[in-house]
């Protein structure tokens, strides 16, 4: 469970951090449908493999550091919240570990860009294969309804509450986390 602060608002690392994974995550996310051979399935794959490195190590950040404090405002918004949060983490952890699985399971090594490649520490399973390619596809396509109302929350604090929520990813706390 990620704590929460009673720090109101982020570091510049931190807000580097959520635009650096927001970016990796719609450069994954429209790359996703190329074809075997073509440059989008050689972005998704190759970039997608290093880029994972760094989403895992993203989500145990915000795990390890905590969320800034919660805004003053229903607990079921507070809720829709936490589970927009926790979604957008757990799709990440999802996607990316299934994306490494995926060449495993079919006994083919990650290619790193062609620098390097990781072989399959696995047999080849095609049942696994189809397991976790319908995992993959299903996680990656659950970030569209969280990213909707991820931004519709920003958009009620911007227009509605006009309580300056919103600026925690744009501006940086002295103190935050």
């Amino acid at each position: 469970m990620i704590r929460n602060s009673d720090i109101d608002g982020y570091s510049r690392f931190s807000i580097l951090v959520h635009w650096i994974t927001a970016f990796l995550i719609v450069l994954l996310f429209v790359t996703h449908e190329g074809d075997q051979g073509d440059l989008a399935y050689y972005i998704h794959v190759s970039f997608g493999a290093i880029a994972g490195l760094f989403l895992i190590w993203r989500v145990s950040y915000r795990f390890r550091k905590g969320m800034s404090k919660k805004p003053d405002q229903s607990p079921v918004l507070n809720l829709l919240s936490a589970i927009v949060i926790y979604g957008f983490l757990v799709c990440i952890l999802v996607v990316i570990l299934t994306g490494y699985l995926l060449p495993w399971s079919m006994g083919q090594p990650i290619d790193f860009m062609g620098l390097f490649a990781i072989p399959s520490p696995i047999p080849q399973s095609e049942g696994l294969y189809e397991f976790t390619e319908e995992l993959h596809e299903i996680s990656g396509q659950a970030f569209i309804p969280l990213l909707i109302l991820h931004v519709l929350g920003v958009a009620k604090h911007v227009f509605i509450d006009r309580d300056g929520i919103a600026t925690r990813m744009t501006r940086a706390s002295k103190s935050g986390i």
